[in-house]
This record gives structure tokens, C-alpha cells and sequence, in this order.
């Protein structure tokens, strides 16, 4: 069975109106499970080759997407091609790549629907994954064929089909590529028309009806809007988490053009550079980081000991989940962060700001104040300016401090954690900048502090 991709949202505005619209969404296969399971029982049961896992080899992978800017770098790929690369074709790009001089080595396809048959164009082999529609092997049935790695793929194979390799990485061809490239022994791979966002109105280097009708939105990241479908967004943010994991088994990777994706590469290999923001939006894209809100855990504590009620204020909210235990109990919630995709679909529907925590916060006073996972995360020289930022609009903040490094950091080979240190810095620090520190408690690896404007004298 498929699963729905989760804590997706479109962000609508309507013409002269002052609020966003933010509609929640599952982004669902294009291809019903009745169909995909038809196709991978036909065509694992052809007689045909089938992709086997080879070894480690010096070969040089050319993947090739459609995106506008792959009509720039043309030249490029012939020469890897005339210099003993291997190119790799995604869907459509075949026939682009062959009317511009180019015979691709092989052509890929991952696309279920038998309006795929289509774009199948000519290339020396073909490699279509086992959940194409018949009809494309019935075109080229020299095609070779492998799996992609769903669940319950085992049940639909016929007992005797033994030794085949799974491919990973699913949500787009492209993405899925990468993974069976490195299954044949690549582990040099050069991503050509990788854009996933559009160019002026073009979403192709050419016209690709199959794609004609899909809903556009859109993302903004590292301060630039960019117009992408849906399919397109999810693959830049999955292929983000796929050529990491990639990386990290001896691959080197080389991302060129222009487009969201080639952009989140950039940022991602030079998150240094980068303004705290962007490095953040791109850690919300990975599943692993999102798995555990701190915020969530903690807010039962903050209920019970102190028993916050009214206007609530949650400084850097994260996944808003905190803010939805809060909320439940009867709070009102107001979600501060400085990125857009941080918050689950269900915290979508709580009050938020886009706010900078290094800045004066422009909200109304509140007495309760919630802020989870956060001030580890501030550079040294504004820790102070971003606790006197809070505590002049809350007037008691229950913080949350990690006091150890950070280890999710290295999804994008950068440290998180930049103000690490004992819980008995931070009671300092509160006290020093003249706030009274009514309540901490040491929990090891990180520390619970309530903080009040109110000093007892």
C-alpha cells in the first residue's frame, strides 16, 4: 500500500485580502493501489531482465531531469557522455536529451498510469520500475525491470522471483534514481535538470502533457519564492533527505542548475553562509528532526505546576504541538518561529507570527509565556537580547534548556546546539539581566527554569 505524504500545506491568499489561507493536505500516489499492484504482478512475472545490485565501480551516473534548466547545460552533458558517462534519462528528458544530440544510455521510469506510455522515448536500454503500466514494456520490451521498495511489495512477487534489489526513494523518478544509480555501483552521480520549481511558466524544458493540470504552489525558502507543483515540492524536500543519506555511504554528489532543489543544495553544502532561518527551513524537511517535540513533553509540566491559563505565548514554537497541549487545556495560543514549515498540519489552526526572536516582538503583553528547545539553539552574542526580547512581552516564561550538544545537526553537517552550559549558567544569566528565577529543576541532559519580570526583593 502507498501512504500518504503528511504535513503538507498550501498557502493560499485571495486577491485584496489581508490573511493567508493555509490548507492542510495529503499528497497521495497518482495511481490508485488496485492499479499498481495489477501492474507490478504483470510485469514481474515477464520473462526479462531484471536491475541486479552490482558492485562499487568508478562509472560517472548523468541523471537527467526535465527541468527548465537543463537546456543550459546541453554541451555539459555531451562531453560526460563522449568522456565514458554514464547518462540517465528521467521520463520525458529522453527525447529532449535525443533531439539535442544526446542518446541517452538509459531511460528511466517510475509513473504508474498508462498515460506514461507517452513519454517512453528512445534510449540504448530502459529501466522501468516494476509498477509501470504494461503498456510501456509492451513498447520497449527490452526493458529491464526493478522494484521500488513500497510496502508489501513481497506479497505481489511470484515466489520464485528471488535476488532482486529493492530501490528506495520514493516520491518522485528523479529522487529514485539516485537510489538505483548507486544500486548499479555508482557512486559519482551529476544531477542535471533537478530544478523542482518552475522558470517563468515553464515547469519542463519542453511541453509534457501527462504533468499539464497538476496544482502549483507556493514555497518560499532562504528568502526567495519559487513556483513548483505539488510533485515537484515533495521531491525537493525528499531528495534532500535521500542524497544525504547517500553522502553518507561514500557518494559524491553534484547538484547543477538553477530552481528550489538546486537552491536547498546550496544552502545545504554551505549552511555556514546561510542565515539562521534558512538553516532552519531546511531542517523542518526532514522527518527525523520533526519526530520528537520537546514542546510536547514538556507541557504537562508546565500545566501542572503552574497551572497557566488565558493568553499563552509559545517563543519558537516549532511542530506547534506543545502549543496544542497547551491550547487543550485551555489556553490561548499565539505560535512565534521565524519559519513557515515548522508547525504540523493539526497546530495550523492556532494562532501564528513569523517572528525573529533576535528582534523587539511586536505582540501584545501576555502573563504566560511558553519557550521549548530554543535558547540552546541562539548564537553566544544574542542569547542575551533574545531572553530580554521575551521577557518584554511575557510576564512568567516557563523555558525548556537543552544543556548537551546536539546530535540532529548532522542531517546537514552542522551543529545545532550554539549556546551549550549547565543549568546553573543559565539561572545566572536569568538573574543577571534582572529577571527573578522562581523555579528550575535539573533534569541532566536539560533543564526546567520559571522566570518572572517580578523580582522579590
Amino acid at each position: 500500500m502507498r501512504l500518504p505524504f503528511s504535513n503538507f500545506r498550501i498557502t493560499h491568499q485571495n486577491p485584496g485580502a489581508q490573511d493567508k489561507l493555509i490548507l492542510p493536505v495529503n499528497v497521495l500516489c497518482n495511481t490508485d493501489d488496485e492499479q499498481l499492484h495489477s501492474n507490478i504482478r504483470i510485469n514481474s512475472r515477464r520473462e526479462g531482465k531484471w536491475v541486479k545490485l552490482e558492485k562499487e565501480h568508478d562509472g560517472i551516473a548523468i541523471l537527467c531531469g526535465s527541468g527548465p534548466s537543463i537546456a543550459d547545460y546541453i554541451e555539459d552533458i555531451k562531453f560526460w557522455q563522449k568522456s565514458g558517462a554514464t547518462v540517465f534519462a528521467m521520463n520525458g528528458a529522453a527525447n529532449y536529451l535525443l533531439n539535442n544530440g544526446i542518446l541517452a544510455d538509459y531511460q528511466c521510469i517510475l509513473d504508474a498510469r498508462e498515460i506514461t506510455v507517452a513519454v517512453v522515448g528512445e534510449a540504448k536500454e530502459h529501466l522501468f520500475a516494476s509498477q509501470v503500466h504494461p503498456a510501456c514494456f509492451d513498447k520497449k520490451p527490452d526493458a529491464k525491470v526493478w522494484h521500488l521498495q513500497i510496502e508489501g511489495i513481497d506479497d505481489l512477487l511470484p515466489e520464485y522471483d528471488e535476488g532482486y534489489c529493492l530501490i528506495g526513494g520514493a516520491a518522485s523518478v528523479g529522487n529514485t534514481a539516485t537510489c538505483l544509480a548507486y544500486a548499479m555501483g555508482y557512486r559519482n552521480l551529476q544531477l542535471y535538470g533537478y530544478d523542482s520549481s518552475n522558470k517563468a511558466e515553464n515547469s519542463h524544458a519542453f511541453h509534457q502533457p501527462i504533468n499539464d493540470g497538476e496544482p502549483m504552489v507556493s514555497v518560499r525558502f532562504g528568502g526567495n519564492d519559487y513556483i513548483a507543483s505539488i510533485t515537484m515540492k515533495l521531491q525537493a524536500e525528499k531528495i534532500i533527505e535521500t542524497t544525504r543519506a547517500l553522502i553518507q555511504h561514500g557518494v559524491h554528489i553534484d547538484v547543477h542548475g538553477y530552481g528550489l532543489f538546486p537552491d536547498m543544495w546550496q544552502s545545504w553544502g554551505n549552511i555556514k553562509k546561510l542565515e539562521e532561518q534558512a538553516k532552519y527551513e531546511l531542517m523542518w524537511t526532514h522527518d527525523a528532526y520533526r519526530d520528537v517535540a520537546p514542546g510536547e513533553l514538556c507541557a504537562q509540566v508546565f500545566i501542572d505546576k503552574f497551572n497557566p491559563h488565558g493568553n499563552v505565548i509559545d517563543f519558537g514554537c516549532g511542530t506547534g504541538r506543545g502549543a496544542l497541549k497547551l491550547h487543550e487545556a485551555g489556553c490561548d495560543m499565539l505560535l512565534l518561529d521565524f519559519t513557515e514549515n515548522s508547525r504540523d498540519t493539526d497546530a495550523l489552526s492556532l494562532s501564528f507570527k513569523l517572528c525573529d526572536l533576535t528582534l523587539p516582538i511586536d505582540v501584545d503583553g501576555v502573563e504566560y509565556g511558553y519557550c521549548t528547545d530554543v535558547m540552546e539553539h541562539i548564537e553566544p552574542d544574542k542569547v542575551d537580547s533574545v531572553i530580554c526580547n521575551i521577557m518584554a512581552v511575557a510576564e512568567n516564561v516557563f523555558f525548556q534548556i537543552s544543556l548537551v550538544p546536539d546530535v540532529m545537526g548532522s542531517l546537514i553537517g552542522q551543529d545545532l546546539h550554539l549556546s551549550v552550559h549547565p543549568a546553573a549558567w543559565w539561572a545566572d544569566k536569568f538573574s543577571t539581566l534582572g529577571f527573578d528565577v522562581k523555579w528550575t529543576q535539573d533534569e541532566g541532559i536539560s533543564a526546567f527554569f520559571y522566570v518572572s519580570n517580578h523580582l522579590e526583593r
